[in-house]
């Protein structure tokens, strides 16, 4: 998300959201599944077709469990309770992790299509009894019992695409077949699906399903091979469709309009959920409203209706019906005129407005069904609710975002209320009950034509994974108070910051990451965000087997805990070398990795060297630092363990320029850390130099907390000049490192 942020700087409320789409198979894309009729799910492996209802669960030990393999090597495992209703777990074949797949219900049919399988379902090719699953176990082609699949298949080419050659028919000519991968040839019977997947060692796709799926013109299940036409009449009577029944939704709009168009709906295309299994359809427009066929259940449906700001009244309405219950043709009416104004204050004056998101999440069959809208800006478009009761037992939260700016005060407000819709959906906020943060950002000295954005982000609690914030742009350098929400539903709220400093919109050069928070109402909270990185810092992971790798950060900023991430290291060089027992074992120029490979397991005492300076456009210091550290590394016992790097960071009230003052005393704090939790800092020695390192004078260093150390600095009078800063840290273990940084920070 922070690299999309990057490249799309417009971005405004990061919304991830889980939607059923809907439509024929002969549109779906690669990555989404769609159905001709009847239910649509979207999901992912191993999530799909479960009931996320009370008493999902009851009976387990009478239900009755079977995996199938299909023809493109993925599995699904299929869970069929004493009442005869299955649910469908689809888990990938090797090398298809990502894939999606649509989950179809029609009564006992139960359909399972991945999403690269569902163009050439709609077009023939592939027969769709090969993925309707609960049919295939009834049939007796699950894993369990079939040791073979019989299968037709039909010639690429005109001359013979009216002749089929079954698969397990050995009488069939070798010759007239050769086109086929192997485990279709005539001789041999067809395997377990799965076979599929790997049969052709030469397929140009990478010994993908596709290979089978792209040669023949059409792949079809054989019901005549012997002993299989009884089995092929289950398969086809299990697909009788149950009875459906047409559901009207009368939506109007504040301007008193019947919507025909589902467009007009947010998000698009709009989709009614089936409370039971989760699964969901679409709604289409015509002369009498919103139309959606339906076996009988009961449903829920949500969608905002927006209308022209040109319109008389303009309004962006949130509509909501709680239950929808079919056992006919039934007409719902959901009048957006009864709906209220969404009104926040809070305490600042005339606040404007940066952006609005509102709408709903709420989690349907284990995934998040969300309608959200967001408005960025002050919209003449007003913002309005329908009040509604409970929808569900489960997850179900209205949810309203804002951010706000008064002056040099700033505002990330997240509102709302869980299990129903307000009837008057007013916010009061007051600061009193918001955390305070204060946040300063650094520019590294002056005249930079530089300048920053700062994101806010908030993760919402409970299941339904949504991220909602905003961002705000940053002059450097400058200082902004931000006040925002610590808590939502009750629960405490994890707010993460991601600042980059560009120098224009698509020229990011760096961002420093803080990982999400959680703050009590009322907090204040300090933060410097300062490009001026003046410290080396090492990191490094040994595993079991003996492999080392190293991470090195060669301007990891000294104000402030976060995480520095370079976007455009062009400027920068660096060296790092490792030695073992005093022999050169590697060695690397890439200013941030060096990997070791593997190293003796047995305990050994090494030595990392590196050397880095910069000359970059986003800072006027650390020109170069270098870095020393001794330590004893062993393969670990288990999996891994990290290496015992010591790293030691420099911090001070420097001013937005990265300077203190000159001719006056300044402290100098120094905190040392080791990823080993039994070691002890035993010491960190400091010396300053002004003149570049030439010459360098040792500073009296005084302990405070574990691991922490101060030094009060006399700083000569010399405006205009640089301070450069060396340490040295050991620990009881016999770890040490000794950092050196040239030009670490400025004199005013």
């Amino acid at each position: 998300m922070r690299r999309l942020r990057t490249v799309l700087p417009a971005l405004t409320t990061v919304v991830l959201t889980t939607l059923a789409t809907a439509g024929a198979w002969a549109a779906a894309p690669s990555g989404s599944s769609v159905a001709p009729s009847g239910h649509t799910t979207l999901t992912g492996p191993d999530r799909a077709g479960r009931a996320d209802r009370p008493g999902a669960g009851r009976g387990a030990q009478q239900a009755k469990l079977a995996t199938v393999t299909l023809v493109t090597g993925d599995r699904v495992r299929l869970t069929t309770g004493p009442d005869g209703a299955s649910t469908a777990t689809p888990i990938p074949g090797p090398g298809r992790g990502g894939t999606t797949f649509g989950i179809r219900r029609h009564g006992r049919e139960l359909s399972v299509v991945p999403a690269d399988a569902a163009p050439l379902v709609a077009s023939g090719r592939l027969d769709p009894r090969l993925f309707e699953v609960a049919g295939l176990v009834r049939a007796g082609y699950g894993d369990e019992k079939a040791g073979q699949v019989p299968l037709v298949v039909a010639r690429p080419t005109a001359s013979t695409s009216a002749t089929s050659a079954s698969a397990t028919s050995a009488s069939a000519a070798s010759s007239a077949h050769s086109w086929l991968p192997p485990a279709l040839r005539p001789g041999r019977a067809v395997p377990t699906l799965s076979g599929l997947a790997v049969a052709e060692p030469k397929a140009a796709a990478g010994r993908t399903w596709r290979w089978l799926a792209s040669t023949p013109s059409h792949i079809w299940l054989d019901p005549s091979a012997a002993g299989a036409t009884a089995k092929g009449e289950e398969l086809r009577a299990a697909q009788v469709d149950p009875a459906t029944y047409t559901l009207t939704l009368r939506v109007i709009d504040r301007a008193g309009r019947l919507v025909t168009d589902p467009g007009r709906l947010q998000p698009s295309p709009t989709v009614v959920a089936d409370l039971d299994t989760g699964e969901m359809a679409d709604l289409t427009g015509g002369p009498t409203g919103l139309v959606a066929q339906l076996t009988a259940g009961t449903y829920t449906f949500s969608g905002i209706v927006s209308t022209d700001q040109g319109s008389s009244p303009t309004s962006y309405t949130l509509l909501s019906a709680p239950r929808i219950t079919v056992h006919a043709n039934t007409t719902v009416t959901l009048d957006a005129r009864q709906a209220h104004l969404i009104t926040t204050r809070v305490d600042a004056a005339s606040p404007t407005t940066g952006v609005t998101t509102f709408g709903l999440v709420e989690t349907v069959g284990g995934e998040p069904f969300t309608t959200l809208l967001t408005l960025q800006g002050n919209a003449p478009n007003q913002l309005y609710a329908r009040a509604t009761g409970t929808v569900t037992g489960r997850t179900y939260q209205f949810t309203v975002f804002r951010s706000l700016a008064a002056g040099s005060v700033t505002y990330d407000l997240l509102l709302g209320q869980q299990g129903s819709v307000p009837a008057n959906p007013t916010y009061v906020v007051h600061d009193a009950a918001l955390t305070r943060y204060d946040a300063a950002f650094a520019a590294p000295g002056s005249g930079l034509d530089i300048d920053g954005v700062w994101f806010r982000e908030a993760q919402l609690p409970g299941d339904s994974m949504m991220g909602l914030g905003w961002y705000f742009d940053v002059p450097l350098p400058a200082r902004r108070t931000h006040l925002f929400t610590p808590q939502y539903a009750g629960r405490s709220l994890a707010w993460s910051d991601n600042f980059d400093m560009r120098s224009a919109p698509t020229q990011v050069w760096y961002s420093e990451v803080c990982d999400p928070l959680r703050y009590a109402p009322g907090q204040r909270v300090r933060h410097t965000f300062s490009p001026a990185a003046f410290r080396p810092q090492a990191q490094g992971f040994r595993q079991g087997d003996g492999v080392m790798n190293l991470s090195t950060k060669p301007l990891s900023p000294s104000l402030r805990d976060g995480t520095l991430i370079v976007n455009d290291p062009t400027g920068i060089t660096a060296t790092s070398t490792l030695r073992r027992s005093g022999a050169v074992v590697a060695r690397s120029t890439d200013p941030f990795v060096l990997n070791a490979g593997v190293q003796p397991k047995a305990g050994a005492p090494y030595t990392l060297d590196l050397r880095a300076g910069q000359h970059v456009p986003w800072s006027r210091y650390a020109t170069t630092v270098t870095g020393h550290w001794e330590f004893t590394s062993a393969a670990p016992a288990g999996y891994g363990a990290p290496v015992p790097l010591l790293n030691t960071v420099a911090a001070g009230t420097f001013d937005l320029l990265g300077r203190a003052r000159a001719g006056q005393p300044f402290t100098l704090n120094l905190l040392t850390t080791s990823p080993d939790a039994t070691s002890t800092v035993t010491r960190t020695l400091l010396w300053l130099s002004y003149d570049d390192g030439h010459t360098w004078t040792r500073v009296k260093t005084t302990p405070g907390a574990p691991g922490r150390w101060s030094a009060r600095v006399n700083h000569p009078n010399l405006p205009g000049r640089f301070v450069s800063i060396r340490t040295k840290a050991e620990d009881d273990q016999g770890n040490e490192l000794t950092m050196t940084s040239i030009r670490a920070y400025g004199l005013y």
